[in-house]
């Protein structure tokens, strides 16, 4: 799904993934709470979350031409890559089949949504080790 587009996204400590692998951002976001949670306050808003977004941009547009679209992944992993912008497609306000920087970090990033499950725009720790599930 979307994990692996956040994980190349959520974190500036982190190490650059390939777009190709699957992995679960939940215990990347715990292991970075208090980084990601810029004001201390205990939650991660979806502001902070956005400004990590925007931070990691250069480094998921390899590129360089202000979008997120195949040209920025290894020929190799091309078919994956195809299936999970399909998934991601939402953030794709325009419909011109790339997301820009602006779709990327201004749209709630698909797994902020699916771990806030009382909709109120913050991550809570104890909605990260619920994985989002309820």
């Amino acid at each position: 799904m979307f994990r692996t587009i956040l994980l190349v996204t959520a974190f500036s400590a982190a190490p650059l993934p390939a777009l190709a692998q699957s992995q679960d951002p939940i215990p990347q976001i715990l292991a970075n709470f208090d980084k990601i949670d810029a004001n201390g306050d205990g939650v991660i808003s979806r502001a902070e979350f956005r400004t990590v977004q925007a931070a990691r941009w250069p480094q998921i547009d390899r590129n360089g031409d202000g979008y997120l679209s195949e040209d920025d992944f290894p020929r190799w992993a091309a078919r994956r890559v195809r299936t999970q912008l399909a998934e991601i497609a939402y953030l794709d306000e325009n419909s011109d089949g790339r997301i820009s920087q602006s779709e990327f970090v201004n749209k709630p990033a698909p797994v902020f949504r699916r771990i806030d499950q009382n909709a109120d725009g913050i991550l809570t720790r104890s909605e990260l080790e619920a994985g989002g599930s309820g």
